[in-house]
């Protein structure tokens, strides 16, 4: 049970972090960490932070918090393991670079047989997590693709079918940017209750629209200075206030605080 969040604004703006606290709100309030990554994107690059081990006693997550990179574009991860050890090669975002930009994917699920899929592919994969697999197989879909504002609606229809495809095997709860736009598929997700994991359940993804400036305040995340037009993406909601639960299957692509397609 990994969680998951998303940022995309409408111009560059620091997100402030407290990942053991946004661990522990989304559930993981019993259950040691097994590694946390962040990403923040800056054009067609991108600062890429992970580690894996607890944030909670992180000098490197301190670090990150500490020094306040601003981004229009930004993903995070904190996982609990469910394929693969807790290594570094096994720890979210996973990146690669694809047409000259930094692609960065995250997944919170477990996608069963996914190497009958691409057999191929594993060999490519640096860790042993079906994520990164899936990672890669969303690459090969979309490397004879362009980026630029006219090939937005090709890529989000090859990523919707590939998302579809992956819920197919498992919970696939998916945040990935390609250097351009962030796409966000929700699926299921299993939650922590007093006697254990739940089965999966929705929602696997809450969406919150944030339209005004001042500052926004969550759990375990903090933006002081809130652009015109920001869209968050968390596994749970982390304030009490505008988040909505994405139905299962929903799929978004989003660019600078804007959804520019949806489906599902």
């Amino acid at each position: 049970m990994c969680e998951l969040f998303a940022m995309s604004a409408s111009r560059p703006t620091v997100v402030q972090y407290t990942l053991d606290r946004f661990a522990r709100e989304g559930g993981e309030r019993h259950r040691n960490r097994d590694g946390w990554g962040i990403v923040f994107a800056e054009d067609r690059d991108a600062h890429v932070y992970r580690e894996a081990a607890p944030a909670a006693d992180s000098a490197l997550a301190r670090m990150v918090v500490a020094r306040e990179t601003p981004c229009r574009h930004l993903i995070a991860h904190v996982r609990r393991a469910s394929r693969g050890a807790a290594h570094l090669a096994n720890t979210h975002p996973f990146t690669r670079v694809q047409g000259g930009r930094m692609q960065h994917f995250a997944h919170n699920g477990t996608l069963h047989g996914i190497d009958d899929l691409a057999p191929g592919l594993r060999d490519e994969c640096v860790g042993d997590t079906d994520s990164e697999l899936a990672f890669l197989m969303l690459l090969r879909i979309l490397r004879d693709l362009p980026h630029g504002p006219g090939a937005t609606a090709d890529r989000f229809a090859r990523f919707r079918d590939f998302a579809a495809r992956m819920a197919e095997l498992g919970d696939a709860n998916i945040v990935f940017f390609d250097g351009e736009t962030l796409f966000a598929h929700a699926h299921l997700r299993m939650f922590e209750t007093e006697t254990g994991l739940s089965a999966p359940l929705p929602p696997g993804l809450c969406l919150c629209d944030l339209r005004q400036g001042g500052a926004w305040q969550g759990a375990g995340a903090h933006i002081p200075d809130l652009p015109d037009r920001t869209l968050l993406l968390a596994s749970v909601p982390l304030s009490h206030e505008g988040w909505h639960p994405l139905p299962p299957g929903r799929v978004l692509a989003v660019r600078d605080g804007q959804i520019l397609h949806q489906a599902g």
